[in-house]
């Protein structure tokens, strides 16, 4: 991967005094972006924010919200709403991806959970559609970590197995490493894996390195600008689980940051690795390394990281506007490990 210039998407640091979230801190494009986040950066589980939400990721546009993205295992991926999908209307009004669903609080300010039917107006391509759906009532996080569970596949592809994970979150967490380790398991006996990090974000912890590395020695250095330079491998433990030896695809997109992001990089180093997709955002922030370090300053490797993109070795766009069925970087991902393999 080469590293490229990019504008950083700046990043909302939600702190975790209070549970309460005023309308005033929502983000006029993205508010779901704001309250991932806050889930993210919350200190206990007990700050983040629960929302009644739908699974999706979306953008304002002209007739409503463009799908960019869809939870596994959440409502809208039960009712087969796609990513290029136009959410147009809800209950007759326009269609809002916070404020359709959560218009009830406590005197606390939180939101209450709601079993409400809502009627969706959905435009695919040049025909609309209308759809009975029932949010769910979860923080963020918790919703990103059961989709990357719910991802889960292994499939035949000619006369080979692969597996796929789209890692939607990743988490230092002890439940979060044995989790993903129990996830590589499945995936074991498989001939490749595609890691797919579009749209995902978290803290990466060296243990998530160890289910794929053969030892920590060739793991990235961190520093500032006029500092010595800190081994990423030694911020926690090694594991003790041996690590999956075969060949890897990875996809990224302009959503992949983070903790996804500092993964696809290293991972990049193997031989056995190919990258596709699209150049991320050059979001690390405060993924890493906690809300004191000072971004501008912060070096992997020796180069500037803040302000920079992580581009594949092959560019496979995929516009969010494509409503055609099917995944041209899922597809072009099995056809890179099959020539690898």
């Amino acid at each position: 991967m080469r590293i490229l210039y990019l504008v950083l998407f700046s990043s909302l640091v939600v702190g975790s005094s209070s549970a309460q979230i005023a309308s005033s801190e929502l983000s006029s494009d993205s508010d779901i972006d704001y309250f991932l986040k806050q889930a993210f950066f919350a200190k206990t589980s007990a700050d983040r924010v629960a929302l009644n939400h739908i699974g999706i990721e979306s953008k304002k546009t002209e007739g409503g919200h463009l799908i960019t993205a869809v939870l596994e295992g959440y409502p809208a991926h039960a009712h087969d709403i796609r990513r290029g999908d136009i959410i147009k209307l809800v209950d007759g009004s326009p269609f809002h991806p916070v404020e359709s669903f959560n218009f009830e609080k406590d005197n606390d300010g939180n939101f209450l959970p709601t079993k409400r039917e809502h009627k969706l107006v959905v435009f695919r391509s040049d025909f609309s559609m209308e759809l009975s759906v029932t949010p769910v009532y979860e923080n963020l996080f918790d919703s990103y970590r059961s989709a990357t569970s719910n991802s889960v596949l292994e499939f035949s592809a000619g006369n080979k197995t692969i597996g796929y994970v789209r890692f939607w979150a990743l988490s230092r967490s002890t439940n979060d490493i044995i989790n993903y380790q129990t996830i590589l398991a499945e995936l074991d006996d498989t001939d490749g894996i595609i890691f797919d990090f579009r749209n995902g974000l978290g803290f990466l912890d060296p243990q998530h390195l160890d289910l794929i590395f053969p030892n920590r020695s060739n793991y990235f250095s961190y520093s500032y600008a006029s500092g010595s330079f800190i081994d990423f491998a030694k911020a926690s433990p090694n594991s003790t689980v041996s690590p999956y030896r075969k060949p890897i695809a990875v996809l990224i997109n302009e959503g992949t940051r983070g903790g996804t992001e500092l993964f696809a990089y290293q991972l990049d180093k193997l031989q056995r690795v190919v990258s596709l997709g699209e150049a991320t955002r050059g979001e690390i922030n405060n993924y890493l390394f906690g809300d004191s370090f000072r971004k501008e300053e912060l070096r992997i490797d020796g180069k500037l990281f803040h302000n920079n993109s992580i581009s594949p070795e092959k560019i496979i766009t995929y516009p969010y506007e494509n409503t055609e069925r099917g995944d041209p970087q899922f597809d072009a991902a099995i056809n890179a490990l099959l020539g690898i393999i």
